[in-house]
This record gives C-alpha cells, sequence and structure tokens, in this order.
C-alpha cells in the first residue's frame, strides 16, 4: 500500500501549505541521512519525507493526491524519488539549512602515475625513480597565488563565498559559480606568473620504494605530494600504481612462484644438475634419473619473501620436450640422420624392456 503523506509529514488533511512546508523542514531536518550514518533505515525514511512534500507542496499534485489517496495505490506525483534528489529537494526549497559548505578551502587533486617494473623486482623489492610534469607550487608566490605584498583574497560578490549559485525556480538546481570557479574567493592581486592558481607545470621527480613480494594493481602512496591546493587548502598526494612486466619463465601463485623445467630425453634419462632460473638468478638443480613429465621439485624459500615468517617456495614442473622433425625440414641428410637415431633407440628399448617399463607392458598387453 502507498504511503500517507499527510501521515508522514504529521498534519492534518486541511493543513495549510505553511504547515506542510514547517512540517517537512522539521522532519527533514532530524531524518537526513548524513546525520545518521549508522542507520541503515535513515536513507529510506527520508525519502518517504521527501516525497510526501513534493506531492503535498503542489496544489495541482495534492489536489489528485486528495481524490485518490483512499485508493490502492495513491497517486504520488509520477516523479522518480531517491535519496540524492530528496536532498536535493532539501537544498532547492530551503537552501543551507544543513551548513552547505563552502570551497574557500580546496584540496589539491591526486596525481596517478603508472610504474612498471620487471616480475622480479617486484618481488625482491626495490627503489626507483619517477620523473613527470605535473603542476606544482608556483615558485614566484610559494603556491598562495597572490602577488608579494599584495591585497588577500575578497569573497565573491557572485555567490556571496557560497561557491554555488542557485538556479531561477522552486526546483532549480545548484550550479558552481563561474566568477569564482566555486571557490567562493577571489583574489584581488594575483600572482602573474600563476595568474592565482597558486601552482605551475613543472618536472617533478620523486624515489618510489618497491617492497618485497608487491603484486601487479598495488598502489604507493606519497603523501601531499600531489597538485597544489586552492586558497590554502592541503596539496593533494602522489599515487602510484604498480604494473609488472611478464617474466618469460616464472609465474606467480600466492606466495609461491611457478616454473616449467623443459628438459630433453637424454637430460631426463641421465638426471644431474640442470640450472633453473629463479628472481634471484639461475641455480643449479639436481635432477634425479629417469624423472618423468609431471613430476615436481620444491625450492625451499625461493618464493616470495615475507616481512614475518618463512618465505615462500619455487615449484619446478618437469616437462619433456619431444623433438620435432619438422625443425629439420621434409628431407635432407640431418632428417635422415635423425630418424635413424630414432628407430635405434626404438630397437634398443624393444630388446631392453626395462629402460621404459611402462610402455613395454602396455604394448606386450596389447
Amino acid at each position: 500500500m502507498a504511503q500517507d503523506h499527510y501521515a508522514v509529514l504529521g498534519v492534518d488533511a486541511k493543513a495549510s501549505a505553511d504547515e506542510i512546508k514547517r512540517a517537512y523542514r522539521r522532519l527533514a531536518l532530524a531524518t537526513h541521512p548524513d546525520r545518521h550514518p549508522d542507520d541503515p533505515e535513515a536513507e529510506e525514511r527520508f525519502r518517504g519525507i521527501s516525497i510526501a512534500y513534493t506531492v503535498l507542496s503542489d496544489p495541482a499534485k495534492r489536489a489528485r493526491y486528495d481524490t485518490t489517496r483512499h485508493l490502492p495505490e495513491a497517486f504520488t506525483g509520477g516523479q522518480e524519488m531517491n535519496v540524492q534528489t530528496a536532498k536535493d529537494l532539501l537544498s532547492a526549497v530551503f537552501g543551507d539549512v544543513l551548513g552547505r559548505q563552502r570551497r574557500q578551502r580546496k584540496r589539491g587533486r591526486d596525481i596517478r602515475y603508472t610504474l612498471t617494473v620487471d616480475f622480479a623486482e617486484a618481488i625482491l623489492g626495490t627503489e626507483k625513480e619517477i620523473r613527470f610534469e605535473a603542476l606544482g607550487p608556483c615558485s614566484t608566490c610559494g603556491g598562495s597565488g597572490e602577488k608579494a605584498g599584495g591585497r588577500g583574497p575578497q569573497t565573491c560578490s557572485l555567490c556571496s563565498g557560497r561557491g554555488e549559485i542557485k538556479g531561477e525556480g522552486f526546483f532549480a538546481p545548484w550550479t558552481a559559480c563561474g566568477r569564482c570557479r566555486g571557490m567562493g574567493l577571489i583574489h584581488q592581486d594575483p600572482c602573474d606568473r600563476c595568474r592565482g592558481r597558486g601552482a605551475r607545470r613543472e618536472s617533478r621527480a620523486f624515489r618510489v620504494r618497491i617492497p618485497p613480494g608487491t603484486e601487479p594493481g598495488a598502489e604507493r602512496i606519497v603523501r601531499e605530494q600531489g597538485e597544489p591546493g586552492y586558497f590554502g587548502g592541503g596539496p593533494g598526494n602522489l599515487r602510484v600504481t604498480i604494473n609488472l612486466r611478464d617474466d618469460p619463465w616464472l609465474r606467480r601463485d600466492g606466495d609461491d612462484i611457478h616454473v616449467d623445467l623443459w628438459l630433453s630425453l637424454s637430460e631426463a634419462a641421465r638426471g644431474g644438475k640442470i640450472p633453473v632460473p629463479t628472481v634471484s638468478g639461475e641455480v643449479m638443480v639436481e635432477i634425479p634419473p629417469g624423472v618423468s613429465t609431471g613430476a615436481k621439485l620444491r625450492l625451499r624459500g625461493k618464493g616470495v619473501p615475507q616481512e614475518k615468517g618463512r618465505p615462500g617456495d619455487q615449484i619446478v614442473s618437469v616437462i619433456l620436450e619431444t623433438p620435432r622433425l619438422d625443425a629439420l625440414g621434409g628431407s635432407g641428410a640431418a632428417r635422415a640422420e635423425f630418424e635413424e637415431l630414432l628407430a635405434k633407440l626404438d630397437e634398443f628399448s624393444a630388446t631392453h624392456p626395462g629402460l621404459v617399463p611402462r610402455r613395454s607392458a602396455q604394448r606386450d598387453d596389447g
């Protein structure tokens, strides 16, 4: 069932326009969501109050509502109402009832920079210098935006320091003041070099520390090194997003690092020490004789470092690489020679089934 707008506002059905307005103002201020940030139902109450006022404050809508209010679906004026439009309605009708914030001091914008590092650098940690062009404090006025010895800023006469101007009409929205750019203040004697902005574009450089174990997409924040603020507002921050270059062999899975180790048939059969890539360079790993594809070897402590506790491991997955005859061409002496070697290997394996026991057992069963 639709809400009873009179009941929501707590007024009689014969209430005057002024009584409805006073009731709405009192309830809207008391139930505004900004005053009840921990109440999940505050927004819905505020929305209901705003819907009721939208209907009852308009004579035509109120008349239509009065004729349909006892029907199953009462007429609400056909206006889509959400929390934001309810807040806009409150401001449009009553102005700065909750203390509309003046923008005389505005914090500077954050600067965003993407830093790409190698896979190993992100795992082991590093420090990089970054350089770029961005707004920095004006060297002439020191960031104040005013001439040396000049008069201080004054309140904007167009918006009376509010930073916003309300359009004409009962429900007209508030828009940023074009004269002061929404700041509420205007420089009387602006700096000639930066024209009152307090900032100029310049080359800037910073050293950014990448801690061990940094993951792609991580953000490093350099406090107060963003763009300067306005009229004494604090500077923004420098936000550096870390991007990683893929490693041709290594990949990360949590705190472990994985690598596929490709072996030739002879290497897999003989075993021995084989070089394996890690984030800190190649290490020699003992491969057991007769190792098969899919075997996994664990290198303790060769994974992602930890600030506290034991580092991750590196997992080595063995894969036998099958020779490709097409690499030798369709014919020729090299291919003929290699095919002869393969034939001898097959012949030798057939007379010594213990070399490839699973293959021999499967063929014998067939």
